[in-house]
């Protein structure tokens, strides 16, 4: 608990993504590289059906810290979870992981998973997406207010940027709310730009992909790791 506790503290957790059947061995050797690495078992689930076993099995032997996230589609995932399906897996796989990525907008819908989490005493992202359409400043810190009443290790938001007005958004939402814990990234035309800029100024998470990406256009984490340094 020590160690996952130091990792938090960071000022910036480098985050390697694995969502396939052949990444799920990186978990359970050490990966130096890496603080933390996400298993995006909604890409895994949406391609083999025999992902439940496939991850416990993986998790079991972790040599990482690991983050949990099971996304969904109107967030940005790859599979179109079951009403039940999602808490049931939750309920599996919480015990095996050392954090937890739930959707601000999902909250609702997972309370059980959430309230699971707390017990456990596993540390939790709490994210907000919006892949398809830029948001506004204004619409950023509604965000913001609603996510505060969750108590979280790291508020993420992830959404558009075509432009660098766009980007600018961003680094006023960063800039500007210092006393939280926040992680902010771009998709789209500004999301390379974004994993350069923000976590200079103070975004705590950076990801990139040890397998494949799990997200359109997200880059291999040893090259984010090497612009970073210079």
């Amino acid at each position: 608990m020590a160690r996952t506790n130091s990792i938090w503290r960071k000022p910036l957790i480098q985050v390697g993504t694995v969502s396939t059947r052949e990444g799920l061995a990186l978990i359970t050797r050490k990966q130096p590289q890496v603080d933390l690495i996400e298993l995006r078992f909604d890409a895994l689930r949406a391609n083999h059906a025999d992902a439940l076993g496939l991850a416990r099995a993986a998790l079991e032997k972790r040599q990482n810290l690991v983050l949990l996230t099971l996304r969904t589609q109107n967030e940005g995932g790859a599979h179109g979870w079951k009403s039940t399906e999602r808490i049931r897996l939750f309920e599996k796989l919480l015990p095996y992981a050392d954090a937890v990525d739930f959707e601000l907008a999902n909250l609702p819908l997972i309370k059980s998973a959430l309230q699971l989490a707390r017990r456990l005493g596993k540390k939790i992202v709490l994210s907000t997406h919006s892949t398809k359409r830029k948001i506004t400043y204004k619409r950023g810190i509604e965000w913001l207010e609603h996510a505060r009443h969750t108590r979280a290790e790291i508020y993420k938001i992830a959404t558009l940027a075509r432009t660098r007005k766009d980007l600018n958004v961003l680094v006023k939402l960063l800039v500007n709310h210092p006393e939280l814990r926040l992680a902010i990234m771009a998709t789209g035309p500004q999301a390379k730009t974004s994993r350069l800029v923000l976590p200079l100024l103070g975004s705590r998470l950076v990801y990139g992909y040890l397998d494949a990406p799990a997200a359109k256009g997200q880059p291999p984490l040893r090259e984010v790791s090497k612009a970073l340094e210079l």
